[in-house]
């Protein structure tokens, strides 16, 4: 096996210098001096030795990144930005898929802690803050896309209260001045931001909240479905509903069209994610879309800040998304979405 003194000797120069260019340090390298290590490195096919290398630094340079729920689009997005930054550092991430059970987390937590990784990402977590800082055992760590319980210094997350406003205000500027909001669960930290929002704009509009309109949904199609029924069976009902994510929003445009209405010509419907869902239904769903990928690469920034102990201030970070305009809320804007309009990958 090739060893680093031995690319050393062959390009010329110390060992500390090809280890910061094939570590790709922040030390300052010329870039001619750089390109000839990386070539004398492929040449001589040139592999590091993670495991001796690890004994030296007490470093793994293994990140480990849980998810509850890997195969969704958000999911998969958010893990290639993750990874876009961590493979550009050097770094290798050990992903996992849980389920939800309450103590499985943990038990991931204690595998990986195993391996000896060097931080951890969480794709949403349902830990206290307490709890968290205790079971990883001081490891560096950053939570991006959602949270449970209360904020967290380590996070990335949506600005939920802002992103709602966006779809809300959206809804006021086009006439609407009777609304109702289907909420998430109660256990969801985003959940209840969200609804913040609805009746911030609400407030400053100096519309009336109706409290009879405020129902409670699990994320999912029939409670959309449940709760638009429950709306309509009032003898005057609201003229636009808000869903807090595009699977409510898409059981709610059902629930209308069961009742022989029609969005947005009756009532109007607003919805949050940009799921598939709110691209392929009919009419299209008005949504918001957040930058998953940048949000990930940001998680994996954020993480290594704290790994290489450079300056990083804990401050959470609220993400902001683009409200994009589609056929439900009846805006001359909204449009069909085609094959070609819409690119997964961004």
């Amino acid at each position: 096996m090739v060893t680093i003194k031995e690319v050393a000797e062959t390009a010329g120069v110390s060992i500390a210098t090809v280890s910061r260019v094939l570590s790709n340090s922040s030390y300052p390298v010329s870039q001619d001096m750089r390109t000839l290590i990386l070539k004398v490195a492929r040449d001589l096919d040139y592999s590091p030795n993670l495991a001796a290398r690890s004994l030296r630094t007490d470093r793994s340079s293994l990140i480990g990144v849980i998810f509850d729920n890997f195969t969704s689009t958000w999911g998969s997005i958010i893990t290639r930005g993750l990874q876009d930054v961590l493979h550009s550092k050097g770094y290798f991430s050990l992903v996992v898929n849980i389920p939800w059970e309450i103590h499985s987390q943990t038990d991931v937590v204690q595998n990986l802690l195993g391996h000896s990784v060097d931080g951890f990402v969480f794709v949403e977590t349902w830990h206290p803050i307490d709890e968290r800082k205790e079971m990883l055992q001081n490891k560096p760590y950053v939570i991006v896309h959602r949270l449970f319980h209360e904020s967290d210094p380590f996070s990335i997350i949506p600005d939920d209260v802002y992103n709602s406003k966006q779809v809300v205000e959206h809804l006021i500027q086009l006439g609407h001045q009777r609304l109702g909001y289907i909420m998430g669960p109660e256990s969801y930290f985003s959940s209840e931001r969200r609804l913040i929002g609805f009746k911030e704009s609400l407030t400053n509009a100096n519309l009336p909240i109706l409290d009879e309109f405020i129902l409670r949904g699990t994320w999912k199609i029939p409670s959309g479905y449940e709760c638009a029924k429950q709306m309509l069976s009032s003898k005057n009902p609201p003229t636009a509903i808000v869903a807090a994510n595009d699977h409510i929003a898409y059981g709610a445009l059902l629930a209308i069209q069961d009742s022989g209405l029609r969005v947005p010509d009756d009532i109007a419907i607003v919805g949050y994610d940009d799921d598939e869902v709110s691209q392929t239904s009919n009419p299209t769903i008005t949504t918001v879309r957040m930058p998953l990928f940048r949000m990930g690469q940001l998680a994996a920034e954020n993480l290594l800040a704290q790994v290489n102990n450079d300056e990083y201030l804990p401050e959470e970070q609220l993400i902001k998304g683009e409200l994009i305009i589609r056929q439900s809320c009846g805006s001359p804007l909204g449009k069909h979405i085609r094959a070609s309009d819409y690119e997964r990958d961004d």
